[in-house]
């Protein structure tokens, strides 16, 4: 009788472990599902977002490239279109703007491929009396716009 009862104790006293045991397991488990779904919420809301960064991106890349586009405008000797092109000669370059797939790129004396502006669906450049006017529509169908003109001293260009 007394191996009865010991055996009995024994499964009971293993019983109520394995119940401890599972209840330890399913907590850790559910803490780290509630850890992963913490630090996913912002993953998700990154990725629906993506949108809005790119719009902002392509803002900061047309700043840089008016700027760029003034200093060398005004830098220049001569501006002249030609098919679309923009083309500006300064001392003995010849420096192109010209559209390339969905981006505008920049040459000098026709080699090389820098690309300064990224999803253009559409430009123009447009030479004024004493200006050069620059319009570029991007993907999202936003419109951008930039005169730069030539240095006071130099006068206008061509």
């Amino acid at each position: 009788m007394k191996k009865i009862l010991s055996c009995l104790k024994l499964k009971s006293a293993g019983y109520l472990n394995e119940d401890a045991f599972t209840l330890i397991e399913a907590l850790i488990a559910f803490s780290i599902f509630i850890t992963i779904v913490f630090f996913m919420t912002p993953v998700f809301q990154i990725i629906l977002n993506n949108k809005d960064s790119e719009k902002s991106l392509q803002a900061m890349e047309w700043e840089v490239f008016s700027s760029q586009i003034k200093k060398e405008i005004r830098l220049s000797t001569r501006a002249e279109l030609i098919s679309n092109r923009l083309i500006l000669t300064k001392d003995s370059e010849t420096i192109q703007y010209e559209k390339y797939g969905s981006s505008l790129r920049r040459r000098v004396n026709s080699t090389g491929h820098e690309i300064i502006l990224q999803n253009v669906s559409q430009y123009s450049f447009t030479i004024l009396n004493n200006a050069v006017k620059t319009i570029v529509t991007d993907l999202w169908g936003k419109e951008y716009s930039v005169t730069a003109f030539p240095l006071v001293n130099s006068g206008p260009v061509p």
